[in-house]
């Protein structure tokens, strides 16, 4: 009788919503805040062609935070409106949005995340050499294991593969610990796993612990306390002027308190007056807003910053475009100089306040284009994440100028073999790991003339008749030859064979002329004048070191917390 005298939350009827000054705020805020990152996903979708944000491979990251804003908004209406549905009912969706939602959008996330190594370690290669030779990792994925073809794949769907294995197993696991709780279904589960308490408020207690949350405590625990921080360590070395670093790290740092406080508002009877109106999972869900604040709103802030700058760039160009020339070349008014390591071998001054904003003019890139291109690179590859415009306008420079004006069928496809290799390392969506940033039309004429002699080269073919090449000692037997290592030798080998396939009639000295003149301008709007202002800011910095002595060592603690939040950023 006793028992059955027991109050049960199964029979617990349903609540009004609760419209007080709070729920009406979670209301309010929720909509507010869900409006405007509406507002900032679809700025960033519509400029996502920009480089800030094509580098970022933004369509990972926006599924993530759309992930995990759906759990963000379930939270904030669980105080208004969490009790009018069946209080198992609402724990149940609280479950399983934290079993396999959230920890779902958190590797989608982390997996954005890890992009920014990923994009950095594959950027040094631009500033091994000025020459295009490279070979792709990889193997011959289309004779050979799945493995094999799975390290060939691009490294987002890699990545979604391996996120996708570890949510099935999650998937499982939480679906066989909810089956085997007698306290979500009374009528089938594993004895002992019954809802204690002798009262209401010990049941809903209880119903929120159990051993059944662990497994999505752990996966908080590694992503938060494992990975975030190795993330943190990989990338603090790093100094880019996209704000990725500065996204990354502000990410990882702003993950790390919800677990635990998760756990401690959950397990510590202190915290009950603030659960009250302060669910415990609204510190996971601080971690989130924090989230879609350094993967939504800064970029868009950099984005709107890029546009001032580009705008900038382009109205000083016009500007001096006809006087910088000259100015440039003038040799007796201004000194030619190296001004400090990273301009090292530089033929202009990039520090003479004489240039002014001449600068940042198409003249000036030009000359430090055709003088000494080093020092730009090597800033675009490790800073700016587009050492592939560089190389990309250096290589072309070098086939132009030796392109054989009315040379015979010998030079006209040796000519043509290295165009080829130039297409496969810059420019062909399906060869390139930075392919350029074409317009679709300037891609399409390319593609016109280079893509079925790229297929041949770089798919499955055969030496008679398929493959292009005409080589001593490349064919196997039969007549036949690895595809895969015929394209990772093309760019050592375009010198010493010779495409022998078929050439367009479009093929000339100045068919790669509009997409250079677009990438040029590309560079001039949006790496030239960071690398210009960096040169600058640097020898500003150096020469007010000097100046100052020994006064640095009395700085306080208050700048050098600054330098230390400025470095960061």
């Amino acid at each position: 009788m006793a028992d059955q005298m027991k109050p049960s939350l199964y029979t617990l009827p349903q609540s009004p919503p609760n419209w007080d000054a709070v729920g009406k705020f979670y209301i309010s805020f929720c909509a507010s805040w869900t409006f405007l990152l509406l507002l900032g996903v679809v700025f960033l979708v519509i400029n996502r062609k920009n480089p800030i944000l094509k580098i970022r491979g933004i369509g990972l990251s926006l599924a993530a935070i759309l992930f995990l804003h759906v759990y963000w908004i379930l939270a904030q209406i669980t105080y208004p409106i969490g009790l009018t549905l069946p209080v198992i009912a609402a724990y149940d969706v609280q479950y399983f949005f934290m079993g396999i939602w959230f920890p779902l959008g958190v590797a989608l996330f982390h997996a954005s995340n890890t992009r920014f190594l990923h994009v950095a370690k594959l950027q040094k290669q631009y500033t091994q050499s000025p020459n295009i030779p490279r070979k792709k990792s990889g193997c011959n994925g289309a004779d050979s294991s799945w493995l094999c073809r799975l390290r060939n794949m691009d490294y987002s769907k890699r990545i979604l593969i391996y996120i996708g294995l570890g949510i099935i197993v999650q998937i499982l696991l939480t679906v066989g610990m909810w089956l085997m709780c007698l306290k979500y279904h009374p009528s089938f589960g594993i004895p002992g796993t019954e809802l204690a308490g002798d009262t209401i408020a010990e049941q809903m207690v209880e119903l929120s612990r159990g051993w059944e949350w662990w497994p999505s405590a752990l996966w908080q625990v590694i992503w938060t306390w494992i990975i975030a921080p190795v993330m943190i360590w990989k990338a603090w070395g790093i100094r880019d002027t996209l704000g990725w670093r500065f996204q990354t790290i502000g990410c990882c740092l702003s993950n790390l308190h919800a677990t635990p406080l998760w756990l401690i508002s959950m397990y510590v009877p202190a915290f009950a007056p603030v659960n009250k109106y302060f669910s415990s999972s609204e510190w996971i869900h601080l971690s989130v807003m924090m989230f879609e604040i350094f993967t939504v709103f800064v970029p868009c802030w950099l984005v709107v910053r890029q546009h001032r700058m580009r705008k900038r760039a382009a109205d000083t160009n016009a500007k001096w475009d006809a006087a910088s020339q000259s100015t440039l070349r003038a040799s007796g008014s201004l000194e030619w100089k190296s001004a400090s390591v990273l301009e090292k071998g530089l033929t202009i001054d990039l520090l003479d306040r004489e240039l002014g904003d001449r600068l940042f003019t198409m003249s000036a890139l030009d000359h430090v284009l055709n003088e000494n291109p080093g020092p730009l690179q090597k800033f675009s590859a490790l800073r700016d994440f587009s050492g592939e415009n560089i190389a990309f306008l250096t290589s072309v420079a070098s086939w132009k100028s030796s392109f054989p004006g009315d040379g015979n069928e010998d030079q006209i496809r040796d000519s043509f073999t290295r165009a080829l290799v130039i297409y496969t390392s810059f420019i062909s969506p399906r060869d390139a790991e930075f392919p350029i940033n074409l317009a679709s039309k300037d891609l399409k004429s390319l593609e016109e003339v280079f893509e079925r002699p790229a297929r041949i080269v770089c798919g499955e073919a055969r030496v008679d008749p398929a493959t292009p090449f005409a080589a001593d000692g490349t064919q196997g037997n039969g007549g036949e030859t690895d595809s895969s290592d015929a394209w990772m030798e093309l760019g050592e080998v375009a010198g010493r064979i010779q495409y022998v396939g078929e050439i367009s009639d479009a093929f000339d000295a100045a068919v790669f002329d509009r997409a250079q003149a677009h990438i040029k301008y590309l560079v001039l709007t949006n790496t030239w004048p960071k690398f210009v202002t960096e040169i600058q800011e640097q020898r500003r910095s150096g020469e007010t070191q000097r100046s100052g002595g020994t006064g640095n060592s009395s700085s306080s603690l208050a700048s050098r917390v600054l330098k230390l939040i400025h470095s960061v950023i």
